[in-house]
């Protein structure tokens, strides 16, 4: 007996999504494709979970398919109700169910909430056109809600003989999604499979068509529109110092010009308890002073190292909000020219919301015209203090990251060892440039180094150190008469000398060492060099340096 009519629920699977079609067996002719809303995002179809709800006018999109599928950056804080969308220009804040939101901390009046439905979070077209410039359109005949990615460009089709169907898969056998398109009507090609093109009514339908029924227009991109990164790197290359300031600046001492120094960072603020207080050891002379001689001035601000202070104040999105509006008062209250975040010992469990602390810090101190940089560790398999900074992330929304390569042998480390030696810090830029643009890295360069003193107690080897600054190694090395060796595998000069029966060594930091150091800054064509810290180094330094880099 002939069947008149089979329904066939076919699993059309894009990426992770499904629809169902009805088909009859005898003519494979489409009855309907699916009485929920579905979602097409470019090629990719999603009606899984309801991604779409339309209410009061409004389109309302799922956010988590938002998040999988256009945006892994779209933050929600569950525990504050308050969406965050981020970009290098702006951020965008909304508390779930409020006709308003904040644009880089200003508000202003939205026609659509976002909203809450089963402990799902929907956000209306209104918001998401506002921040991403989509294109989003609903069409009633096939039930589609159509985002079109302003990054996105495809070439067009069109139907050019009868009998041109779209199918479910690349094949002839497969089943008809649409049935003998008419001539000159237009579809979006994807890619090309064997003797078919991956197409896309206007109205949402997604599948497979046999080639010869198309003429393709290859005058649009079928790539995405790669955007340029935005970044204050103009070509100049970079020459920082740190200068460490241990209290309260109260008188300024002479202030002079550095050979070669474009930038000055002093260590002037950090924050020092839950509600965001900030220790202030600015001074509005030393500003003055400096931007006289033409340098750009960025304050250092630091979170105490402190992993658990860290971890209250950029867990909850209001405590971040205020955080940053105060340092940015704090910034503009000083007329300086950049910000340098040196947010060390981080829990490894909180690098997505240090993570997105910077993400949200960005658009408004830029929107300002400061620099803002971020300093970072060498990768190592260190959770706090290495693990917990998402590199390439964070390269994505800031001018630069400036990578302290220095403590390869730390104060306390177990075995006496070079501060920064070359070939360690050669690996060590290597590794972050796999994550992170060239021009977005400033290498960080010691000029101290560490006296190694190994005594016997008790029957066991004790090490211990200290860190000295250039001239006291070399004061330290006259006074006992250390013949300094030069060291092929740390490219240092090395000594040691017993006295009392303790052993000291020491891996020398002095021009040599340096420009060695800075000449990697030319080999990978880095945006420049930093330096911890400003009095440590020998007059001979800075020049090593400026020559080496062509900054003068």
């Amino acid at each position: 007996m002939k069947k008149l009519l089979v329904i066939l629920l076919v699993l059309y699977i894009v990426g992770t999504s499904f629809y169902f079609i009805y088909l009859n067996a005898e003519n494979q002719e489409v009855i309907s494709i699916s009485d929920d809303i579905y979602l097409v995002i470019g090629d990719k179809l999603l009606i899984e979970d309801n991604p779409v709800i339309l209410q009061e006018g409004a389109i309302y999109i799922l956010l988590d398919s938002l998040k999988e599928n256009l945006d892994p950056n779209l933050y929600y804080d569950e525990k504050d109700e308050i969406v965050i969308f981020t970009d290098n220009e702006k951020v965008l804040r909304f508390i779930i169910g409020e006709n308003k939101g904040s644009r880089n901390h200003r508000e202003f009046l939205t026609k659509h909430p976002i909203i809450k439905v089963e402990d799902r979070i929907y956000i209306p077209d209104e918001i998401l056109i506002l921040h991403y410039g989509f294109n989003i359109n609903y069409f009633e005949e096939t039930n589609a809600v159509i985002i079109e990615h302003p990054d996105y460009r495809y070439p067009l089709g069109e139907v050019i003989m009868e009998g041109g169907d779209i199918r479910l898969s690349f094949d002839k056998k497969s089943p008809i999604l649409l049935k003998d398109l008419p001539v000159g009507t237009a579809v979006v090609v994807f890619e090309e499979l064997k003797d078919w093109y991956k197409v896309r009514t206007f109205e949402g339908i997604i599948g497979y068509m046999e080639k010869k029924y198309l003429k393709i227009d290859l005058t649009t991109n079928i790539h995405k529109v790669e955007q340029e990164p935005k970044s204050n790197w103009n070509g100049r290359i970079i020459n920082l110092t740190w200068d460490y300031t241990h209290g309260k600046m109260v008188t300024i001492d002479e202030v002079k010009p550095i050979h070669g120094l474009n930038v000055i960072s002093p260590t002037w603020f950090s924050i020092v308890d839950e509600k965001g207080d900030i220790l202030d050891k600015g001074n509005y002379e030393y500003v003055n002073k400096y931007k006289s001689l033409g340098y750009e001035i960025w304050p250092l601000i630091n979170n105490g190292f402190n992993p658990d202070l860290t971890h209250k104040l950029l867990s909850s999105s209001k405590l971040r909000e205020e955080i940053i509006e105060d340092i940015l008062k704090l910034y503009q209250s000083y007329n300086v020219d950049g910000i340098n975040i040196d947010f060390e010992n981080v829990y490894l469990k909180d690098k997505d919301i240090l993570t997105q602390f910077v993400r949200e810090l960005y658009p408004v101190f830029r929107e300002k015209g400061m620099t803002v940089t971020m300093d970072i560790t060498p990768i190592s398999t260190s959770e706090n203090w290495s693990l917990s900074f998402d590199r390439g992330r964070l390269s994505e929304v800031v001018d630069y990251l400036i990578l302290m390569a220095y403590d390869q042998h730390w104060a306390a480390s177990p075995v006496a060892g070079s501060v920064a030696q070359y070939n360690w810090v050669e690996k060590s830029i290597e590794d972050v440039l796999a994550q992170v643009p060239n021009e977005k890295l400033i290498l960080g360069i010691p000029f101290y180094t560490r006296l190694w003193k190994i005594e016997e107690i008790d029957g066991e080897a004790k090490i211990s150190s200290q860190a000295l600054s250039m001239e006291l190694a070399n004061k330290f090395i006259r006074e006992n008469t250390i013949e300094l060796e030069w060291d092929e595998g740390s490219s240092q000069y090395y000594g040691e000398t017993s006295i009392d029966g303790i052993i000291y060594k020491i891996w020398l930091e002095d021009a040599n060492s340096i420009e060695l150091k800075s000449s990697l800054v030319n080999k990978y064509n880095l945006a420049g060099i930093a330096s911890w810290r400003k009095g440590f180094e020998t007059e001979d330094i800075w020049p090593a340096i400026s020559e080496v880099i062509k900054l003068n």
